[in-house]
């Protein structure tokens, strides 16, 4: 089974989400890797272990993180140290939407579509941890898709069916998802990091760009997931 944890990233114009999918036979070694991570923060910054670290405050300098003060360029270091430990974590793949904000649904579902696919060809089957707050958008349009998904065929038309589209629900996303506090979970805090590395990538502002914000992403090359889709070299969904 994949555990997967999912977080998004907005602003005015785009949607991300982005999945860290993690086999359940080396979570705990990526658990621990991230654990280490955080004490090494706290030794080396005084970052509080049980601190929610949230991408666009921690960069932007807001929020109280340690007894004493960590300023701008230090905290962007440290996003962009923190890509380079999702880079490593054992087994992980990452999964990417990037939809019109007006299409976050869209972008959603489109996402879980991919994850089912990657399950069903590995043989597996993933469970779905989101962050808190649409937890009822979110378990009703995986219910649905649990019993009619139609699919559009690449092709123009299936060739079992001779139809454009064909009923393909998410039988390998078992349960609704489960829903947890971001700070009460690295992982999903690690999710929003990566999501948001994406969108200031592809919207990138200069007050985040001068200490290389826009270039975080990169970082995750090793672990994208690109066999999501053969219409983007990095895998990543678009409409």
């Amino acid at each position: 089974m994949d555990l997967v944890y999912i977080d998004d990233s907005k602003d005015e114009e785009i949607s991300i989400f982005s999945a860290l999918s993690i086999p359940e036979h080396t979570w705990r070694a990526c658990f621990n890797q991230i654990k280490d991570y955080r004490h090494h923060l706290k030794s080396s910054d005084g970052i509080y272990i049980y601190k929610e670290l949230h991408a666009w405050k921690f960069v932007s300098g807001r929020g109280k993180i340690s007894d004493g003060v960590v300023g701008k360029f230090r905290r962007c270091e440290i996003f962009k140290e923190t890509m380079d430990i999702v880079a490593n974590l054992p087994g992980i793949k990452i999964f990417n939407s990037v939809f019109p904000i007006r299409q976050d649904e869209l972008a959603f579902e489109r996402l879980l579509n991919r994850i089912n696919r990657t399950a069903q060809a590995e043989n597996t089957n993933a469970l779905l941890i989101c962050d808190e707050g649409k937890e009822a958008i979110y378990t009703k349009l995986r219910r649905k898709m649990g019993t009619y998904n139609p699919i559009a065929s690449q092709y123009g038309v299936w060739r079992d069916t001779g139809t454009r589209k064909k009923n393909l629900p998410i039988d390998n996303i078992i349960e609704d998802p489960f829903f947890k506090k971001s700070h009460q979970s690295y992982l999903i805090q690690l999710a929003d990091f990566c999501a948001y590395a994406l969108l200031r990538r592809e919207r990138p502002l200069e007050s985040k760009s001068r200490y290389g914000i826009h270039e975080a992403f990169s970082k995750l090359d090793p672990v994208l997931f690109k066999k999501a889709t053969n219409k983007d070299p990095e895998g990543i969904l678009r409409p």
